[in-house]
């Protein structure tokens, strides 16, 4: 079969997959608000369009086109990256034995059920069974992956590609030695009054105020949808469609712009990649880590500056006047802003933040190289808590069972988290030396931003590894400095 014909078979065959990913993301995009009766339809048949996607992705005749476009090369940068990344992923599966496959499949089912029952309950033992099982599944299928590297690192790489324990270990020491040292400087300092933000806001009325805040963002119903969800996500079906969510805290009114600021970062990433990939792997492979830097750099550089909140916090005012009477945008900003431990993960502040990810990266390099077992989790991590925080969880939910991820196998994602927020600190540093940020968001020109960041970041997807993007970018590749300094000057 010549290149052409190869190239030609290559291009149906993505045309399809394509075809079958719209499909399933459309059915989970609207599991939430379908009636509930059709529930069970509609899982039978997701599953069977699930299936024939499998099937066509690891199609064997493909396989071996794959192998010989690989080999030949096609002269185009982008159909050789694509070409590159599905043998990357097809490797992968194939060298896993289905058995081993399935078991992990019935663990992680098993798991992540059992983690809402234990939840419900306040009981970490209840889990412990289903989350050991589900470890040493994923440890079984990691051990045939076609790869070089230790088990721990394979599944880092999985998440951010190129990126393994070393550079982890180097990044966490250097979070370990200057924010804790920060935290303990913070501690001592007088803390700025918050109270006023965790006064009633009804959720009703915050509403109110969104549409401008996405106005703000430069974010249209042309290409975004807004919707509300238990945990903030941004879904992009293609670059013309993305959508989005947010969270109304009737307790704290910073939380619901800050997290519709942190999800339109990773909306516009979304929508500004080459339309020219909608469909490829190309726009759906990017690093966690760079996406995430996207959402970082918006909410922590822009939503948490002054700038911003001297635009909205009049609109806040228009709505809760009682509750905001008298206070200026730097109080705000500065209550924004405020440094203290807590227990969750996702209602941290900016300093503490990245602790909360060293603890989980720490526990989670001991316990997926078997040094460690899932009846000792919660010990360990009220251990950890207690010495890096200053904090013992009162309950299990705020505590071991807070987030998702290990009942639901995303083992080696965490460390992403810190890394984005990195990474986020050395692209601003550079797109702010480019751009007058305070006086472009003050002139409602946020969309310039956001050009700035197409042509440097946007534009290349899932292109390049995440590096490759920074060392574009910026002119040096990864340099933890930028962060740490951002957050010592804030």
């Amino acid at each position: 079969m010549g290149t052409e014909n190869n190239i030609l078979a290559f291009r149906e065959w993505t045309d399809r997959l394509s075809a079958f990913q719209l499909g399933l993301t459309m059915i989970g995009l609207d599991q939430d608000t379908a009636p509930k009766a059709g529930a069970a339809y509609r899982t039978e048949k997701r599953a069977i369009l699930t299936a024939e996607y499998r099937k066509l992705l690891q199609d064997e005749k493909m396989f071996d086109i794959l192998q010989e476009l690989e080999g030949t090369g096609t002269d185009d940068e982008t159909m050789d990256a694509e070409v590159r990344l599905y043998l990357k992923r097809l490797r992968r599966e194939r060298s896993v034995p289905i058995e081993a496959y399935v078991a992990f499949e019935k663990a992680k089912g098993a798991s992540s059920r059992i983690w809402h029952e234990a939840r419900a309950q306040e009981n970490y033992q209840i889990l412990v069974p289903a989350l050991q099982n589900l470890i040493d599944a994923w440890r079984e299928v990691v051990s045939h992956w076609d790869s070089p590297l230790p088990l721990y690192d394979r599944m880092l790489d999985q998440h951010q590609p190129g990126w393994t324990s070393r550079q982890y270990d180097a990044f966490f020491d250097a979070v370990r030695d200057r924010l804790i040292p920060l935290l303990q400087k913070i501690q001592k300092s007088p803390a700025p009054d918050e109270s006023f933000l965790h006064e009633f806001y009804p959720a009703e009325k915050q509403r109110l105020v969104m549409p401008k805040v996405c106005e703000l963002l430069g974010y249209t119903s042309d290409w975004g949808q807004l919707s509300e969800s238990a945990h903030p996500l941004t879904t992009c079906v293609c670059q013309g469609d993305v959508r989005f969510s947010t969270k109304y805290r009737e307790n704290d009114i910073s939380q619901a712009i800050l997290s519709t600021t942190h999800e339109s970062g990773h909306a516009w990433f979304g929508h500004q990649v080459d339309p020219a990939y909608d469909g490829s792997i190309i726009a759906h492979s990017i690093s966690a880590g760079l996406h995430e830097s996207q959402s970082r750099l918006v909410e922590n550089h822009i939503g948490r500056s002054l700038a911003f909140w001297e635009i909205v916090l009049p609109w806040l005012k228009e709505v809760f006047p009682d509750q905001l009477e008298g206070i200026t945008a730097e109080q705000f900003a500065r209550a924004a802003g405020a440094v203290h431990p807590s227990l969750v993960r996702t209602e941290a502040d900016e300093v503490t933040y990245p602790l909360h990810i060293m603890i989980r990266y720490d526990m989670e390099k001991q316990f997926l190289s078997g040094d460690l077992k899932a009846k000792d989790l919660e010990e360990v991590w009220n251990e950890q808590y207690k010495a890096v925080l200053g904090l013992t969880p009162d309950l299990p939910t705020h505590g071991i069972l807070q987030d998702l991820h290990w009942p639901y196998a995303y083992f080696g994602y965490f460390p992403t988290y810190a890394l984005g927020s990195a990474m986020a600190a050395q692209f601003y540093a550079v797109l702010s030396r480019d751009l007058d940020v305070p006086s472009l968001l003050k002139a409602h020109q946020f969309p310039q931003i956001m050009a700035w960041l197409k042509d440097h970041v946007h534009r290349y997807g899932g292109l390049y590894l995440a590096e490759e993007v920074l060392q574009k970018a910026t002119g040096e590749p990864f340099n933890p400095e930028y962060y740490l300094a951002h957050l010592e000057k804030r």
